[in-house]
């Protein structure tokens, strides 16, 4: 089975470099101040209460605050922070907070009417707050569904969008509409194919009653659907197009739904969710959507068919005789209307039923002449609707006369002001986008827009062949198109993974002043032509000069491969390489472009990317690393806006993928995962926030890509993730960093997690511990549960690991490896108010073991569940004597309140280390709980920490409290009756560790005594002789 690996380095802690002396630029390349960041100002305000709607760009010299709820600006302007592209992730947010608010204004006039945008669209699944292309020289976002009113509150229908385009010193704000769509009409007022047609408008449906005809042993059911773009009437559930008899688990049922943009031909056999038989589309795209498609299901007693637009889609072998049920049949919801009825929107026509199954020639004769009936089957039942209603090919929509956009932006840089107008006499109607734009640079001078001092030419390598690029002004880059390139390949390659392209650059700067030249190297749907599994997981990109030695100049990845039809401009399969070349006046230079795919030197290359959600869902910063170019490695989303976790795909490489069993292609998903999980004292979700992305490298040989932010008031942390080029399976490694400002209180803590609360895809049945020496232990896995299931376990040794294997694959069809994961940790540092303090918890059960103390962990839970006794802690059936609290600058108040019970009846409480200072009772500064610890330790927490020494501190009952520091001896063990003495222990070379007590009696006299030995393996119990 294959493995995957995760290795762990906990950065070495220090002062972060700020100030330090920068190099003088050299020619070509990004100055210090060349970067872009673009993040949520508190998080994403889905999951994070009280965080606003509030998305923040900054770069080396400017930085802005847009709301994209009200498209308010309550910040911007000129911003130099000092600071270079790492050493801001995690910077706070005081640069920009600092800065005066600008004014922003969308105007939309149509058929002479003003109408003034009013609010962004809220964020759904699929609208709202979008990110486009995000990395270290480009931020593109947009926020869609904008709201436009007139000053008597009427409302404009249109489809509007926002657009930013952030570079280094250039910002783009453009406005981008169309004139809406005319809403479905319920019923036969609707538009059809032939004629008028029925329409859907997400809450109507049409049922037609139960008859025999309509339930016929074999059949064919075709029609005409009108699928708009918002055919989902629900984000929660797939909508059916119709359904016979109930639902899929009953017996009868026969339908269609549409998931994912896919039909989906169902059908029951037997009753019950075990006979529910389905079969998806096939084919890309499955169906078209703003348009009539033809669809078919079909069924012969053998075999379950389903057909798009005339062509055979897929097929299911069933062999079963059909048995008609009695429900009726519903067009646009599911038939019992379970939930929110599963409805469809949309419009359908020309609907025939026949008692056979129709043959593929047929079916096609249906789809290519809908006018013309059958000469060889007449249906049982046909719904034809309102004959003289309207046709058309597409929805109607709105018609504009008199039009024009203007977008206007005035603050602290000045005023900016873009405007288009409609030419007179013509009309602007619904499928046609139209855009303006204003530009605003800080740091460099302005061009003349449209034109530019720069040209860029692209040539390609192999062949000679000019390829095309065109200059965008608003924008600001030169799009090339890579389109179509064939790959160059080493001799005797036989698979496709040793391609790569090379195109020729020539930039010239006609200017007398240094200017930036901004390439978009770009690759549509139709423009890979490397012969591999998914050429566009792995593409990385270098820049070479002339003589082909790499230069450093960055190139940013961003890419898309989702094309739901409801995600509208910007879904579907694209590459978009990002760069930026600063041109000395007047200067000529020549580069290379190569594109990476598979491999690079002979061996699986490494790259990091951002991969855009739109046309999948969500939409905000999804990261893709993958090593080679055969679908992803490892996923990050640092704002946890879908799984609630900050890892997420995670697959093995160089094995037999899913689906179809093939080499070199995608893999089975054993991923979740996350950095730095806080809970709050309560046990709810404390989420990151402020998160910032900063790719230092991003491929082919090593990625480096850190995700830094805060946690709670006090909490600030990194993670940065490398994939490395390599030939046998992934490794994630992490350098995490976790900088604790002040004291936390909280219930639960997790630095890292393999596996994550809220995404698991996976489950393994061994877990085991072990070092650079081999295996310490091994242990069955229980499953289920939402708590720890093992006590804590200490890492001992050099190269510390953990190993989860015997996974169970999850693939329903057994096609495909499955893989195992495991952690290797590297190093650890940590300090504590200055102090290097490595020691874990398990240190100081070391001292008390080595003193004569014996012990258990026990977590918060099990304390407070402890019942206090006759001067003992009684836990299940087990009594102890003494509590010892670990270092605990924060602590829970049950906890404390629980210690000062048992310290009030005679039990002993040994601090060990740091004294608490705040907790889940009032936070820090709290006199109640200093009041508490002083009483148990003699001094408070804070009077530690200003040198007092507190000693054995009694009370009347015989309780002792006792605050330890980490270098301090512990009070020798006394026994009763006159014994002393204390554990002993040996380890023997095969892992075997037997325990022995030894004991000095004051007398000759046997006495009786009760040993109670815990172990988490099996353990043997012997006397020895003699």
């Amino acid at each position: 089975m294959p493995f995957l690996a995760l290795m762990l380095l906990i950065a070495p802690l220090g002062e972060r470099a700020a100030g330090a002396d920068v190099p003088a630029p050299q020619p070509l390349m990004p100055h210090v101040e060349d970067y872009t960041h673009m993040w949520w100002a508190e998080g994403f305000p889905s999951h994070t209460p009280g965080a606003p709607w509030l998305r923040c760009l900054q770069t080396g010299y400017y930085a802005l605050a847009l709301n994209t709820e009200t498209l308010q600006v309550p910040h911007f302007g000129s911003a130099p922070a000092g600071l270079g592209y790492l050493e801001c992730a995690p910077a706070d947010n005081s640069l920009w907070r600092g800065l005066p608010a600008a004014d922003l204004s969308l105007t939309l006039t149509a058929n002479g009417r003003i109408y003034r945008c009013t609010a962004g669209g809220k964020w759904t699944n699929v609208a709202g707050p979008r990110l486009i292309e995000s990395g270290r020289f480009m931020q593109r976002a947009e926020v869609t569904e904008l709201v436009f009113t007139a000053e008597d509150g009427g409302r404009l229908n249109v489809e509007a969008r926002f657009e930013t385009v952030a570079w280094p010193d250039r910002l783009a704000l453009l406005l981008a509409a169309r004139p809406g769509m005319s809403p479905i009409s319920a019923g036969e007022a609707c538009f059809g194919r032939l004629g008028g047609g029925f329409g859907l408008d997400g809450t109507n449906h049409l049922e037609i009653p139960h008859s025999p005809e309509l339930d016929p042993e074999q059949f064919t059911l075709e029609l005409w659907a009108f699928v708009p773009a918002d055919y989902r009437a629900s984000d929660r559930v797939w909508p059916w197009l119709l359904c016979k008899n109930g639902n899929e688990w009953v017996e009868g049922n026969y339908g269609l739904m549409l998931i994912d943009g896919r039909p989906r031909a169902c059908l029951n056999i037997g009753g019950g969710r075990e006979n529910a038989f389905a079969v998806d589309a096939q084919g890309n795209p499955a169906i078209e959507t703003e348009k009539w498609n033809h669809l078919a299901v079909s069924y012969d007693g053998d075999t379950l068919r389903v057909y798009v637009n005339g062509k055979a889609a897929g097929d299911k072998q069933i062999d079963r005789k059909r048995v008609p049920g009695t429900g009726g049949l519903a067009f646009g919801r599911r038939q019992d209307n379970s939930g929110d009825g599963y409805h469809f929107r949309g419009a359908v026509d020309e609907v025939r039923l026949y008692d056979r199954a129709l043959t593929p020639a047929e079916v096609s004769a249906r789809a290519t002449a809908p006018e013309t009936p059958l000469t060889t089957a007449r249906p049982m039942r046909e719904w034809s609707f309102c004959a003289d209603g309207q046709a058309a090919a597409s929805q109607p929509g709105e018609q504009w006369r008199e039009a024009a956009m203007e977008i206007c932006l005035r603050g602290a840089t000045g005023e900016h002001r873009g405007h288009w107008a409609l030419p007179a006499g013509q009309v602007w109607s619904a499928p046609d986008w139209r855009e303006t734009a204003v530009v605003v640079n800080v740091g460099t001078p302005a061009a003349a827009e449209p034109a530019t001092p720069v040209t860029v030419k692209a040539t390609e390598v192999a062949t000679g062949t000019e390829r095309p690029v065109d200059y965008d002004a608003a924008r600001g880059w030169h799009r090339v198109n890579l389109d179509g390139i064939v790959p160059v390949e080493p001799a005797g390659a036989k698979d496709g993974n040793d391609s790569i392209e090379r195109v020729k650059l020539v930039l010239t700067n006609f200017d007398s002043t240094e200017r930036v030249a901004r390439p978009l190297f770009e690759k549509g749907a139709g423009g890979f032509r490397v012969r591999l599994g998914s050429a566009i997981t792995g593409v990385s990109a270098i820049l070479r000069d002339a003589d082909g030695n790499p230069t450093g100049i960055p190139v940013q990845l961003s890419k898309d491969w989702h094309g739901r039809p409801e995600g509208g401009v910007y879904a579907g399969l694209w590459f978009h390489g990002f760069s930026q070349v600063r041109l000395p006046p007047g200067a000529t230079v020549e580069l290379e472009l190569c594109l990476v795919y598979a491999h690079w030197g002979g061996v699986a290359a490494a790259s990091h990317a951002q991969l855009c959600l739109i046309g999948w869902g969500s939409n905000q910063l999804w990261d893709e690393s993958a090593l080679g170019a055969w679908g992803e490695s490892i996923c990050y989303e640092p704002d946890q806006a879908q799984a609630q976790c900050g890892i997420l795909d995670v697959r093995p490489v160089m094995v037999r993928s899913m689906n179809r069993d093939l080499e070199w292609f995608w893999t089975h998903n054993v991923g979740g995962g996350d950095f730095f999980r806080l809970f709050d004292a309560a046990g709810q979700r404390v989420f990151p926030r402020r998160m910032r992305t900063a790719y230092a490298r991003q491929g082919p040989c090593l990625t480096e890509v850190t995700y830094a932010g805060h946690t709670g008031s006090a909490l600030e942390h990194s993670a940065t993730v490398s994939l490395c080029r390599s030939d046998d399976l992934v490794r994630g490694v992490y350098r995490l960093r976790l900088d604790v400002r002040e004291a936390v209180g909280f219930s639960r803590f997790v630095i890292f997690q393999i596996g994550a609360d809220t995404y698991n895809y996976t489950g393994e049945r061994k877990m085991a511990l072990g070092n650079e020496d081999g295996l310490i232990s091994e242990w069955n896995t229980q499953w289920g549960g939402d708590t720890y299931r093992t006590k804590p376990k200490e890492c001992l040794g050099r190269v510390p690991w953990v190993s989860l294997h015997q996974a169970e694959s999850r693939a329903t069809d057994g096609v495909g490896a499955w893989a195992n994961r495991g952690v290797v940790l590297r190093e650890w540092q940590a300090q504590l108010g200055g102090a290097e303090a490595t020691a874990t918890a398990f240190a100081a059960g070391s001292r008390l073991l080595a003193t004569g103390y014996d012990f258990v962990f026990m977590d918060d839970d099990s304390l407070a569940r402890a019942q206090v006794r006759d001067g003992r802690l009684h836990v299940a059936d087990t009594s102890y004597r003494v509590l010892v609290l670990p270092a605990l600058p924060a602590v829970r108040w049950a906890t404390l309140e629980k210690a000062r019970e048992f310290f009030r009846q005679s039990g002993i409480v040994i601090a060990v280390g740091a004294l608490p200072e705040a907790s889940d009772h009032a936070g820090s500064e709290d006199p109640v709980l200093d009041e508490a610890v002083k009483e148990l330790f003699g001094a408070t927490g804070v009077e530690v920490k200003a040198g007092a020494r507190p000693g054995v501190r009694t009370n009347c009952a015989g309780g002792e409290g006792i605050a330890l520091l980490m270098d301090e001896e512990l009070p020798p063990r006394q026994y009763d009756g006159g014994f002393v003495g204390r554990w002993a222990w040996s380890k023997e070379p095969v892992q075997n560790v037997y325990c022995k007590a030894v004991w000095h009696s004051a007398s000759a006299d046997p006495q009786a005594c009760r040993v109670r030995f815990f172990c988490d393996n099996e353990g043997a119990l012997y006397t020895r002789e003699g």
